[in-house]
């Protein structure tokens, strides 16, 4: 009886600190990703600029704020692919923008 008391115990405690996994908010720091303290940025064909960033310790993808160069200066962002550990996430802004921020995201 001890032993079953036991074991479905263990089991509601391992299911309970998976759903606190879940709640708790996903940024790169609370799930241990490993990623250099900033972005690569790179120039593409026509002008255009982006940026990469390799991580490990999860999965994420690369968020860069970019501005339009012309005289609206309007400001949008872009979103990388989803990279697993150890890959690359890459991203553009349009034609005629500049990056004015990056971000690694989880989620």
């Amino acid at each position: 009886m001890r032993s079953r008391f036991a074991a479905a115990t263990a089991t509601l405690a391992v299911a309970g600190a998976g759903l606190l996994g879940l709640a708790a908010p996903a940024s790169a720091d609370s799930l241990g990703l490993i990623c250099p303290s900033r972005a690569e940025y790179i120039d593409g064909s026509g002008g255009h600029k982006g940026a990469r960033i390799s991580c490990t310790g999860g999965s994420f993808f690369l968020a860069i704020r970019c501005e339009k160069l012309d005289s609206s200066h309007y400001q949008y962002w872009h979103y990388g692919n989803w990279a697993s550990s150890g890959g690359t996430s890459t991203v553009w802004c349009d034609l005629n923008a500049k990056i004015i921020k990056t971000e690694t995201r989880t989620s």
